[in-house]
């Protein structure tokens, strides 16, 4: 049997509420021995938490009681049937009628992002900042070197007691007791969600099994398993490009007594995983979208008692179900019964009366809120005849992250349509296509001197996500700024800005990868203190921590354009940086003798060895090749495209063609694409060989500039060969 066939799910809009911070919704779980259907928890940024659940007569969506917080909700977990909030630097906590039992002012450095309960212990984060209370006094408090994203309380270190687990931006999962941290996991990129999945005995083992599932800012899902040791690598599941993990939750909402990874992403997707037998890695088996992030996942029976469904909040507040009930299909009591055809046929009939009900529920809740817009907007007239609007009420979610094809993705979400997006930017960068906006992308040259790209991406459909790529130039470095205004009246705007980095195109690696035999070295010493050093490096590469807690430190990084490697490592009064490409080295250089000149530090001495120059550059040339071949012959390509196209016209059986011109045909539409982009990405390359061939000389002590025409000459199409480069390269 399929399992594919039975993940069919009916969409159920249950509410609508405010933006919605990440995890702030629960399914409160069913009491024993009561077949009632499971009520669901959901706080918003305004400060309203509702307690919903779905009435078993009318089919309606009823709101069983709720809360309020003037700094609105950061986070919810709950502990049995007990809700626990926080708001600004205040824990709450209610109980299943509503009341509240239980409330502290932290006093936190920090506003509370997240937090984790198993009674009596609250264990909480901020943007660094992690702390535990214990019966509302605080118990433990450490800060992480980089951005919390998310916490989680599991037992690691023992089965008696339980540990705080964080995921943070730096690339790690930790594992932390009382005030110490125990365990440091690698990932494979940003870590933004984690999970405990509990195997019961006999599900996938004869003894209870548990795992902790991780997913990244870079779409990479993955798991640990809880060993006596600690954490150990599970398995890990390679989605880049589809989205960053915002949520994860599992549950056997098939049916088959093993749960099911239900993952939430940044695009909007919502995907289901399982694993087949003799597998560890889970595959998946449901996908659908609702082309917004999604804030929090939860699973339980909403819709009705026999069925595992699954609820999902929104980033701009929507709360929607995905019952397990299939479209157009009986009632679960129908199908399989041995009722007679009278009995079913009645069944049928009270079926289609609920459907009308639930129906017309849903038209008098549209007119309700139509008459309430309305309203708003004749207060709204009286009001701007004498007042003007000038307060954004919308908050911006975004998200920048490095790809592996070398390029940066940009996504911004409102909670709001978005009318048009704005992007300034004070170093080059290069506008890429992507196949997921419906926009209309203009480019203007900028007549601020400090400008070097203006652009707008105005969207065409109602959208309150928008996504873009651009790919930068390494050895500059400025800011990109994005201008978001909404489709709301009266015209608002918000500013977000992003690094761009002397490094920009360069990834951290969570092992130390092989170096090159070629490689240079490069080694700087002076008057620094350690985080003097650590602050430049941060400066200059993406994904480094802000906060350092060692007296040493190593971090190793690879070129996601070239390939290269980058080797650094730093202590007090010293720092030797290793790469196979010079080019690197030289911006490092660069980059950090301006800093320390502008902290009034002196660099002693910068020694750099030249000794396998030649063959480093060889190297960075070889990588080169490939990317140079491609684009400079797109054009004799696309010049055979017209004749391939008129022989496969005539011939429909061209498989006695060359592999070749087989793959011209195939992949013409990109082609074609691609030689549109062609003086761009020429211009690119060009632009880095020319680079590599002055810091080579540069290295040396001399400056070849005047030879640059000559090298010019031998990158174009007739005279370019890989030998005779490298053979210039050589002599100079």
């Amino acid at each position: 049997m399929e399992t594919d066939r039975l993940l069919n799910f009916n969409r159920v809009d249950m509410t609508a509420m405010s933006s919605m911070n990440r995890g702030c919704l629960k399914v409160i779980p069913r009491a024993e021995g009561k077949g009632k259907r499971q009520k669901v928890v959901v706080a918003d940024t305004s400060g309203l938490m509702n307690y919903l659940q779905i009435d078993s007569k009318t089919a309606e969506v009823k709101v069983v009681f709720k809360a309020t917080s003037q700094k609105g909700f950061a986070s919810l977990d709950l502990d049995g049937d007990k809700v626990f909030t926080a708001s600004g630097d205040t824990l709450r906590a209610f109980n299943k009628k509503g009341t509240e039992y239980f409330k502290v002012e932290t006093n936190l450095t920090e506003p509370i992002k997240n937090i984790a309960v198993k009674t009596p212990w609250i264990w909480t984060s901020g943007e660094y900042v992690v702390a535990a209370f214990e019966e509302g006094a605080e118990a433990a408090y450490l800060n992480s070197p980089d951005h919390v994203n998310d916490l989680l309380m599991a037992r690691v270190v023992s089965d008696k007691e339980y540990n705080a687990i964080v995921a943070c931006q730096d690339r790690t999962i930790r594992v932390i007791q009382g005030s110490s941290v125990v365990y440091t996991e690698p990932c494979e990129g940003g870590v933004m969600t984690i999970h405990e999945v509990v195997h019961a005995a006999g599900s996938k083992s004869k003894q209870e099994s548990r795992e902790i599932v991780y997913g990244t800012a870079n779409g990479f899902i993955g798991s640990f398993k809880v060993t006596p040791g600690g954490l150990a690598k599970y398995w890990a599941r390679d989605d880049t490009g589809k989205g960053g993990i915002t949520a994860i939750h599992s549950s056997d909402v098939s049916s088959e007594g093993i749960k099911q990874l239900i993952v939430g992403k940044d695009d909007g997707n919502l995907e289901i995983y399982g694993t087949e037998v003799g597998s560890d890695v889970p595959d998946r088996r449901y996908q659908t979208t609702v082309n917004e992030s999604i804030q929090g996942i939860g699973a339980g029976s909403i819709t009705q008692v026999t069925t595992e469904d699954i609820v999902i909040g929104t980033y701009t507040g929507k709360v929607i179900c995905y019952s397990a009930e299939a479209k157009d299909e009986l009632p679960m009591s129908i199908v399989g019964s041995k009722a007679t055809s009278h009995a079913k046929a009645k069944q049928i009939s009270q079926a289609n009366a609920e459907k009308k009900k639930r129906l017309q529920a849903l038209e008098d809740e549209a007119a309700k809120m139509k008459d309430a817009l309305s309203q708003k907007k004749d207060d709204y007239s009286k009001l701007s005849s004498a007042c003007v609007a000038v307060t954004a009420t919308h908050s911006v979610q975004d998200k920048f992250v490095l790809e592996s094809t070398a390029s940066w993705a940009l996504t911004i979400a409102i909670d709001a349509p978005i009318d048009t997006v704005a992007i300034v930017s004070d170093v080059e960068i290069e506008l890429l296509d992507t196949d997921n906006n419906a926009c209309i992308v203009s480019t203007t040259k900028p007549d601020a001197p400090h400008a070097k790209l203006l652009a707008s991406y105005r969207c065409t459909e109602s959208t309150s996500r928008i996504e873009m790529k651009v790919r930068t130039v390494e050895g500059q470095h400025g800011t990109l700024s994005a201008y978001v205004i909404p489709f709301l009246t009266p015209k608002t705007c918000q500013l977000v800005q992003y690094d761009i980095k002397p490094l920009s195109l360069h990834q951290r690696l969570n092992e130390a990868p092989e170096i090159p035999s070629c490689a240079i070295n490069m080694k700087m010493e002076g008057a620094f203190a350690v985080n003097d050093m650590h602050a430049w490096v941060r400066e200059c590469l993406p994904e480094i921590p802000a906060m350092l807690h060692d007296e040493k430190v190593t971090y190793y990084f690879t070129s996601t354009f070239l390939g290269t490697i980058l080797k650094i490592h730093y202590r007090n009064n010293e720092a030797h940086f290793v790469s196979d490409s010079i080019s690197t080295l030289t911006v490092l250089w660069d980059y950090i003798g301006k800093a320390a000149t502008a902290k009034k530090v002196k660099l002693a001495s910068v020694n750099l060895e030249t000794a396998n120059l030649d063959e480093a550059c060889t190297r960075v040339l070889h990588l080169l090749h490939p990317k140079l071949s491609h684009q400079l012959g797109l054009t004799d390509k696309v010049a055979l495209l017209s004749a391939l196209k008129e022989i496969e016209m005539q011939e429909q059986d061209v498989s006695f063609l060359s592999e070749e011109y087989r793959e011209c045909l195939k992949n013409s539409f990109q082609l074609e694409k691609e030689l549109a982009l062609r003086p761009k990405h020429l211009e690119f390359l060009y632009n880095l060989v020319q680079k590599l061939f002055l810091d080579k000389y540069r290295a040396k002590g001399q400056n070849p500039q005047h030879k640059v025409p000559v090298l010019m000459q031998r990158l174009q199409q007739q005279q370019y060969s890989l030998e005779g480069l490298i053979e210039f390269f050589k002599t100079g």
